[in-house]
């Protein structure tokens, strides 16, 4: 299997940001990862063997980046204006200095994207924000309200971070042209998993506004861990990467 480490330092975020890449034909597949973890979770899990088929044969390849979440979401030493604006500061370095790197090794403008748990928010609200670029978003187990995090605090920012917050209130016919026809929303999760509540708010506020997902729950004991999500992978790259 083909596997690259990128590294460079952003000035959007003011640190050394690293981006692995496993493959080397197909689709891209940006890799989201959890809370606390960096480029190099996707190969601490495994998702690659769990994925190798999908890869060794040019179906998919994935560009796993490094994680924000301690700078901002998950950094309690700062106030959350500024937890959420080192949020907007990740999504610029995502959108203007990850992709074009993707982009420029994959060859092909189908993205997609994924996460777990709090990478699983990254992975949808990427792909609600940016339909015409994301054409994918695969959600394993996730957290869609943020406002936890915020203590409170409110502004525009928020507001259109939130997709629980935002997406009530799309009706933008461009919006529903990118999601209906180009693109695939996909939000699993485990019947017990401790925030499967997130992810069927999520489906019913979809479901409201009429935006096409798949939504699935796995029977007991599927919960919030690696072991289901390393189950799930595969069987989403089976549906839409044969």
């Amino acid at each position: 299997m083909n596997i690259e480490h990128h590294a460079w330092y952003s000035h959007r975020v003011g640190k050394y940001m690293s981006v692995i890449r496993y493959g080397h034909w197909g689709p891209p597949m940006l890799y989201y990862p959890t809370s606390g973890g960096g480029a190099g979770e996707f190969d601490y899990y495994g998702m690659h063997r769990d994925a190798k088929w999908f890869i060794d044969n040019g179906k998919v390849q994935f560009f796993a980046v490094d994680g924000f979440n301690k700078e901002s979401f998950y950094n309690f030493d700062i106030h959350p204006y500024h937890r959420m604006q080192s949020h907007v500061a990740y999504e610029r370095f995502v959108i203007e200095e990850a992709l074009p790197l993707i982009f420029e090794l994959s060859k092909n403008d189908f993205l997609g994207c994924m996460g777990c748990s709090f990478g699983a928010y990254h992975a949808l609200n990427s792909q609600l924000k940016r339909p015409d670029l994301f054409k994918l978003s695969l959600s394993m187990g996730g957290v869609f309200d943020i406002s936890s995090y915020m203590e409170g605090y409110y502004d525009l920012d928020v507001y259109f971070n939130n997709p629980v917050d935002y997406v009530p209130q799309i009706n933008d016919p461009w919006f529903y042209d990118q999601i209906s026809k180009y693109s695939r929303i996909v939000l699993l999760s485990g019947a017990n998993d401790k925030f499967l509540d997130g992810t069927t708010r999520m489906h019913d506020i979809l479901m409201d506004k009429n935006i096409p997902h798949h939504y699935e729950i796995w029977d007991p004991p599927c919960d919030h861990h690696e072991f289901w999500w390393k189950k799930q992978l595969p069987y989403v790259l089976g549906q839409y990467y044969m």
